[in-house]
């Protein structure tokens, strides 16, 4: 069976930046008609259960850890950029679980 897809949605405390780029992301994902991924919030503590992991996308709230071992997008579009910003952003989230998905 195959992992689950997943963005995981990364800030420092994992209370509010990334809670609201969570919210952000899936109010989008249903706009686009996407309910296959799962978006979860987290602080950057709580990074070791997910380092690696198959079918995920990180989603930065801080600087991007290029080391984190899965394709990573900047989310700081989901806190101060505009609505086009929020869309591209989601968009490129898209394409890239699309591009990784692997149905072991």
């Amino acid at each position: 069976m195959a992992t689950p897809k997943l963005i995981l949605c990364i800030c420092g405390a994992g209370i509010n930046t990334s809670n609201n780029a969570k919210m952000k992301i899936l109010e989008l994902l249903e706009k686009e008609g996407v309910n296959d991924i799962d978006v979860k919030h987290i602080m950057i503590g709580d990074l070791g259960p997910y380092k690696n992991r198959k079918n995920m996308v990180a989603v930065w709230m801080t600087k991007v850890d290029e080391s984190f071992g899965s394709p990573s997008v900047q989310g700081i579009s989901f806190l101060t950029g505009s609505k086009k910003a929020k869309i591209e952003t989601t968009k490129k989230i898209i394409a890239l679980m699309n591009e990784i998905y692997t149905n072991d």
